[in-house]
């Protein structure tokens, strides 16, 4: 898609913005929702591993539903970024045992 190597740092550097759901340059349920959305959008064409991707997707889909607190919304958030670390920890073991 568009040369998208399915790298997932820009998607990191968003669900932290979320997640500290601070009052300095906090993102307004429209705007958390947006990005959502993007991100379901493009989910295909990230590098995930299966073992987290379903529960991934699902969260992604919450975060983007209406009538969420902010609170649950930055909950969310951060529970996907536990999950791209476990992804990463998992394409790393991968990658590790490829090369042996």
């Amino acid at each position: 898609m568009f040369g998208f190597d399915g790298d997932t740092k820009g998607l990191k550097n968003i669900l932290e913005r979320i997640a500290s759901n601070d009052d300095s340059g906090r993102l307004t349920h429209k705007e958390v929702r947006a990005y959502a959305r993007c991100m379901l959008a493009i989910f295909e064409n990230l590098s995930i591993d299966t073992k987290v991707e379903a529960e991934m997707k699902l969260l992604l889909f919450s975060l983007s539903a209406s009538g969420i607190p902010h609170y649950d919304r930055s909950f969310i958030a951060s529970r996907i970024l536990k999950l791209l670390e476990r992804n990463d920890k998992l394409k790393s073991q991968e990658t590790s045992n490829e090369h042996f």
